[in-house]
């Protein structure tokens, strides 16, 4: 070794002892060109997912968890439990007259029903029953529980911002949930379950008629500032396509709707954007790339999406993600029939951090 070298392992071992590190030696780790695209593009075929969730319906229970979960585990991080560096993705099962204990947690969330008929998510007193392709979402800081009422399985999909909540040490999880009582009164003993206070179909009859508020009530739900519209119904994402499938739609995502919050228009969530897109029969959108990392839900009909040239064939509820930055086309394989992919992405937090790059690819 010459001086040199000598000096600056010395240097070297002396910042180690400092807590220090010295630039020079991980320039190549912090000045990219490109983001790092440890997170893998990844498909999971429903066909392999739900025999699995019915055999975890019949042998593990119910309380050994809070919630039944089976997590998508993105293979280029597994085992840990993220699909993408934002996202956390989970396929969930509740048997007949199941019911999971209420809580509350910084993360958002939301669910996207699958099968069965006979599930439910009460939310701040709003019992939001579930049906095939509804969208239930739960905003970060608002008392919610799930359950099933039927005699049948159902099953849904949760898709939750934990990764980036956990990134900003921000996680916190609270089961201590009380019944609300009038100002000034003792609160009430802690309980595993919420009644319900609002009326059967609240979030329609508030906010169903596209355009109009009512301006005699509160926009908050618990601690929430996102959309305080928790229930979006299938069967109205499904007309609004219909009348839009004439126009010529987006290049790289065909005709795409997304869901917002009504009193203000935003995304739902302040870290989530929840999106539907329609593929017309041979539909084969282009190639672009974007920060933001998004999961995908086949909902209906068959096709295959190019993820820097690594094509995932996809049919009806398959699931698969799309890490940020990775180059993507959708092409729908049917030369008959629609396709339709149900979507969630973080580009609301890329957006409000001044982060979100898209370009064509």
């Amino acid at each position: 070794m010459n001086d040199m070298t000598d000096m600056r392992e010395m240097i070297r071992r002396r910042s180690r002892e400092l807590g220090l590190v010295g630039l020079w030696d991980i320039v190549h780790e912090v000045e990219l060109a490109e983001p790092k695209k440890s997170f893998q593009p990844c498909l999971w075929r429903w066909d392999a997912i739900r025999p699995l969730m019915l055999d975890a319906a019949r042998h593990v229970p119910l309380a050994e968890s809070d919630r039944r979960v089976l997590i998508l585990s993105n293979p280029g991080v597994f085992p840990k439990h993220h699909s993408t560096n934002t996202l956390y993705v989970s396929c969930s099962i509740y048997n007949g007259k199941e019911q999971a204990t209420v809580h509350r947690h910084t993360p958002n969330a939301s669910r996207f029903v699958l099968e069965g008929s006979g599930g439910y998510t009460n939310i701040e007193g709003e019992k939001c029953t579930m049906h095939r392709g509804d969208l239930i979402v739960t905003p970060n800081g608002t008392w919610h529980d799930h359950g099933n009422d039927g005699d049948d399985p159902v099953m849904w999909i949760d898709v939750l911002d934990l990764p980036l909540v956990e990134a900003l040490s921000a996680t916190q999880f609270e089961f201590d949930y009380r019944a609300p009582v009038p100002a000034g009164s003792d609160p009430g003993p802690v309980s595993r379950f919420q009644g319900v206070s609002a009326p059967v179909d609240h979030s329609t009859n508030l906010y169903g008629t596209g355009g109009m508020l009512p301006t005699f009530i509160s926009h908050e739900r618990g601690r929430s500032i996102g959309t305080p519209m928790l229930v979006y119904r299938w069967k109205d994402a499904e007309a609004a396509l219909e009348r839009l499938r004439g126009y010529p739609g987006s290049p790289y995502d065909g005709v795409m709707i997304e869901y917002v919050n009504p009193v203000n228009g935003q995304p739902v969530t302040t870290t989530m954007s929840f999106t539907v897109q329609l593929l017309r029969p041979g539909e084969h959108t282009r190639r672009h790339r974007q920060t933001c990392s998004t999961f995908y839900c086949c909902l209906k009909g068959r096709g295959s999406t190019i993820v820097d040239g690594e094509r995932l064939l996809w049919g009806e509820n398959d699931l698969f993600v799309i890490p940020g930055w990775a180059a993507h086309e959708h092409v729908n394989e049917d030369d008959s029939h629609d396709a339709v992919l149900y979507a969630v992405s973080d580009a609301p937090a890329m957006k409000k951090l001044g982060l979100y790059r898209e370009e064509q690819a």
